[in-house]
């Protein structure tokens, strides 16, 4: 368990200086927000799988799987095949717009009122967003540390504001290209084939019902659906993965490492997908609020250094993620809120945002009820007005239609997740329609 802690504490303790030497770059906005816009395809590559990567791909993915069974891939799969999408098809149109934001660029396709409402609605789901990988990186740190786990989030959230605090979007990129190569190691390499032969013996023991592909009765066909939309979406517009496009060098660049992105977060999906598999083997009967801890418990039982390197690979993935959220969210506040390039007023919107979330994390505690609460909003309201509009010469929607889609999108989703998604109709589905209507509605048929 020593050398498990001191690798950890090494780890971070190395990323922290990163952003510290990398605050001497980020002198003005432009390198603060965007890194000067000369990232070329393999960091943004990596900078993006990082992101995209987090405690949706990994903690609650196999935390479902454990409890529902191999069906939970969809998570993965619809997120994989959103940033593929995203590389065919709007990567280059979102570099070429030379902007700051997505709200920024909302506004670009529609007006300010647009535009605000927008970033009101991005910064509320991105709050959620932290909290699920405060929590996500608190299930890892609470197997190893003999700590309250409250203290845990504590901790976790004061290193995730640090970091990113320190050296803007040059000390995200850079933490997250050693962040990608460390998950890599991690968690494909390392974790899952060595957790797979060591409870490959045992794999007999898993219910047939969790074996089960596409659907099982746990999740039948619409469901299933819900899932995959509520992850494609937020991976074909998104703030965090938009930030990191517009630091692109070119077009193509973008293009590329979108792709690229999409076909990593594959990779990554088939590892977890083992290693929670190998965790039903491995640590048997967990009671549901408890399913969090089954990834690191099985971890764990691979010895102090081996672990170590693991865990740090985990905790690599939840930080890339919270940076690049953090860094989004701070963004937003300052240009599209505040409607100043204040690196001054992001930062402090960073440290807000940040304790929000640890609120949010201590308050809701339930992992998955985060993923859903944090996708659902943002995908019902926010991603078809924003695609919509990038198609504004064939869809001819207006500002107005943007505004009611945001609006009742967001709303409808919110309150029907809140009453339980009735009639086993999931939110996702409720809310998407809702955002749909008023773009068929209110369109300028004219042009």
């Amino acid at each position: 368990m020593y050398w498990t802690i001191t690798i950890l504490i090494l780890y971070l303790s190395t990323l922290i200086l990163i952003g510290i030497i990398s605050s001497k770059k980020s002198k003005t906005s432009k390198s603060f927000y965007l890194a000067d816009r000369k990232i070329s395809t393999l960091p943004l590559t990596a900078t993006i799988t990082a992101t995209v990567v987090g405690g949706s791909a990994t903690i609650a993915t196999a935390k479902m799987i454990y409890l529902y069974g191999l069906l939970s891939l969809w998570l993965d799969i619809g997120a994989a095949t959103g940033l593929i999408i995203l590389g065919l098809t709007l990567a280059k149109i979102v570099r070429k717009t030379g902007l700051y934001t997505l709200p920024e660029i909302t506004g670009h396709l529609f007006d300010n009122k647009v535009r605000y409402t927008a970033a009101i609605l991005i910064i509320l789901t991105q709050i959620a967003w932290i909290s699920l990988l405060i929590q996500g990186a608190g299930a890892i740190t609470a197997v190893l540390f003999p700590i309250n786990y409250k203290i845990t989030l504590i901790i976790i959230t004061i290193v995730f504001i640090t970091y990113t605090l320190l050296g803007g979007q040059y000390a995200v990129i850079y933490t997250d290209v050693i962040q990608f190569l460390i998950m890599i190691l991690g968690v494909c390499f390392l974790a899952a084939p060595i957790l797979y032969f060591k409870a490959a013996p045992m794999f007999s023991n898993i219910p047939a019902e969790q074996l089960k592909f596409p659907v099982n009765d746990s999740y039948s066909f619409l469901p299933v659906i819900s899932l995959f939309f509520m992850m494609l979406m937020p991976h074909l517009v998104g703030p965090d993965i938009y930030s990191k496009l517009l630091t692109a060098k070119t077009e193509k660049t973008a293009t590329k490492a979108a792709i690229l992105s999409g076909l990593f977060r594959i990779l990554f999906a088939i590892s977890i997908g083992i290693i929670a598999l190998s965790a039903i083997i491995l640590v048997p009967g967990l009671p549901p609020d408890q399913a969090i801890f089954a990834m690191p418990q099985a971890i764990i039982q691979l010895g102090p250094i081996l672990s170590g390197i693991i865990f740090a690979a985990f905790i690599s993935v939840m930080l890339s993620s919270a940076d690049s959220v953090l860094l989004s969210a701070g963004t937003i506040l300052s240009i599209d809120i505040t409607k100043k390039k204040n690196v001054l007023i992001s930062r402090i919107g960073i440290l807000i945002i940040g304790l929000l979330a640890l609120i949010l994390a201590l308050y809701l505690n339930d992992i998955i009820q985060t993923l859903k609460l944090a996708y659902t909003v943002f995908t019902s309201g926010l991603t078809l007005p924003i695609i919509f509009g990038f198609y504004k010469t064939k869809t001819h929607v207006t500002s107005k239609g943007a505004m009611l889609s945001l609006i009742s999108g967001g709303t409808i989703s919110l309150l029907w997740l809140s009453l339980g998604n009735p009639f086993q109709i999931d939110a996702v589905i409720t809310g998407l329609t809702a955002s749909i209507i008023p773009l068929l509605i209110f369109r300028d048929v004219k042009k």
